[in-house]
């Protein structure tokens, strides 16, 4: 990785974070909307760089929210690492690869639900992939396509 690539990926790692932060409210539980996760569509516009960057965001601010006691559990650590097929698939394949991720997300998080909390698994599927939606392809794919436009 170049000083560039190095540098666009801790912005990403950075906005990641920061989204997470302020709109922590929103970002966990059976019914959330992870802003943050709009960044993910951006990895089809910038590709290694914006991969690794959302990687570390999300996996800082889990291991904050661990530490705050709003995450998941231990296993919750683990999203980060079990997402990156689906992000590499974002980067291989496109905008059209975005909905895999959002699948990804709408089964492991009410996988985790129903694991600490014994909430319905269905019924957080569709709350959260709903959320998920929401994130990354009504605000995350037109960001992409947009930025998309003005950066080449």
């Amino acid at each position: 990785m170049n000083r560039k690539d190095l540098a666009l990926a801790a912005v990403f790692a950075g906005l990641y974070a920061a989204l997470g932060f302020i709109l922590q409210s929103v970002a966990f539980g059976p019914i959330q909307v992870r802003v943050a996760d709009a960044l993910y569509p951006l990895i089809a516009v910038f590709g290694f760089p914006c991969l690794v960057g959302t990687f570390l965001g999300h996996l800082i601010f889990n291991i904050y929210g661990f530490g705050v006691g709003i995450a998941l559990g231990p296993l919750d650590l683990l999203s980060p690492i079990l997402f990156l097929p689906a992000k590499y698939a974002i980067q291989r394949w496109g905008l059209k690869a975005v909905p895999l991720h959002v699948l990804s997300v709408a089964l492991w998080v009410p996988f985790l639900l129903n694991q600490m909390f014994s909430l319905p698994f269905w019924v957080c599927v569709a709350t959260v992939g709903v959320g998920e939606t929401i994130a990354e392809v009504a605000l995350g794919v037109p960001l992409a396509i947009a930025i998309r436009k003005r950066w080449k």
